[in-house]
């Protein structure tokens, strides 16, 4: 697998948000709690972990919302496009500095293979993960682990 030219684009789906991510992200996984469920209207998200200065805003601005999420309890500030809604990225106190981008509204995704899953006590039945993906029960991953598990892909 090869990691794109960088910086890539993206945005939100009726075009007023776009921005570029700057660097690669350190990390790609899927989150199977329930919170992800109901907010992405599917069985998981795609999501990627990125230092807050690799995100560039091109064009427009997200409305915010704050929630505090059920499955872990940690509280989280959403950005989403006061268009049409779409989820783009979220921010926690958990970690300050960091981005949780929701890989989906990239330009381009074929380069996205997710090596980490989150929460599996609540993924669907059917979700069998691929080979070689790490699994938690929950949301403490060893992210070091994940981390350099992403990296490899690209060696």
């Amino acid at each position: 697998m090869k990691l794109p030219q960088f910086p890539v684009g993206g945005g939100c789906a009726c075009g007023q948000f776009l921005y570029r991510l700057k660097a690669a992200p350190p990390l790609v996984y899927t989150c199977h709690c329930t919170d992800c469920q109901t907010l992405s209207t599917s069985a998981f998200t795609l999501s990627m972990t990125i230092p807050e200065e690799s995100l560039e805003v091109v064009r427009g601005t997200l409305r915010t919302w704050a929630r505090t999420t059920t499955e872990s309890g940690v509280p989280q500030i959403a950005h989403e496009c006061p268009t049409c809604g779409v989820r783009v990225f979220s921010k926690t106190a958990r970690t300050p500095g960091r981005l949780t981008l929701r890989a989906g509204t990239l330009d381009d995704t074929r380069w996205l293979y997710p090596v980490v899953a989150l929460w599996m006590k609540s993924a669907q039945p059917w979700f069998i993960p691929p080979a070689g993906m790490l699994t938690y029960e929950r949301g403490d991953a060893d992210w070091a682990a994940a981390s350099a598990a992403w990296r490899a892909q690209f060696e």
